[in-house]
């Protein structure tokens, strides 16, 4: 079974869900929120299977975390609640990405067709990653760093060290500690070996990496700014846009229509 999340304000609401929805076989229900942004924080850390998620939140609306969620290339599935049967709430629920839209009180043969729905883009997207998977070990395109090389040794070993550890919290300190040298002193060899800082060449091997990743894989946005480095995902979007001149997401977009 696959991991589901209930958000909504009420606790009478979370209970009648759970319910309803009780002796089936696709998900267990094994967190609750009564806040929007409580619940996007742990879709953000946890990325579960489902999340059910009231229109109406406190803090952030339901939408809102939907928009969120879709921004940042989260993988949860969104089912949208509500007690509202305005259609411009399932308009927008549905252009953000939500595979189903739910009134109070429940349905159980409405919320299964949306679980089932659920159920199958899980099992596709999981076939499709198994594939890719085996796709990608049948092939030698495997990320390699960029390469510097100097004739000053200790330059050398700050190249080296970085393009092995540049997916960790480092430092021009750490270099210099590593290489047994004055903190000063190795931010300015580098720079007149390299041409440029460290914190730039540290810049340029996350980026790249993070760009083949997107390329070359499904994982997340977020997964990917943490793999290459970066645990603020705002920060890590806003340094690619940067360096590559367009969202993390519109580089993606960009490579499957050019594959």
């Amino acid at each position: 079974m696959y991991q589901a999340i209930v958000i909504d304000d009420e606790k009478w609401v979370v209970k009648s869900l759970i319910a309803t929805i009780k002796n089936q076989d696709y998900f267990e229900i094994t967190t609750e929120f009564y806040d929007g942004l409580s619940g996007l924080e742990y879709i953000r850390i946890h990325q579960p299977a489902l999340a059910f998620v009231d229109v109406r939140l406190p803090g952030m609306g339901g939408l809102e975390i939907l928009q969120a969620a879709h921004a940042e290339g989260l993988s949860t599935l969104f089912i949208m609640i509500s007690g509202h049967a305005e259609f411009a709430y399932a308009q927008k629920a549905m252009f953000h990405n939500a595979i189903g839209y739910c009134l109070k009180p429940f349905s159980r043969s409405e919320l299964m067709d949306s679980m089932q729905k659920a159920y199958q883009l899980l099992q596709e997207q999981e076939q499709k990653t198994e594939n890719q998977e085996v796709s990608l070990e049948e092939q030698p395109n495997i990320f390699h760093s960029q390469h510097l090389v100097s004739s000053h040794k200790s330059v050398q070993m700050m190249i080296d060290y970085t393009e092995k550890h540049y997916q960790e919290d480092i430092s021009i300190q750490n270099l210099a500690e590593y290489c047994n040298i004055n903190p000063n002193y190795a931010s300015q060899i580098f720079r007149q070996e390299t041409g440029g800082t460290f914190v730039s060449y540290l810049t340029s091997l996350r980026i790249e990496h993070a760009a083949w990743l997107l390329a070359h894989s499904d994982q997340t946005v977020f997964a990917i700014a943490t793999q290459v480095g970066y645990s603020d995902y705002f920060y890590f979007a806003k340094v690619f846009k940067k360096v590559k001149g367009c969202t993390p997401t519109a580089y993606r977009k960009d490579s499957e229509e050019h594959v």
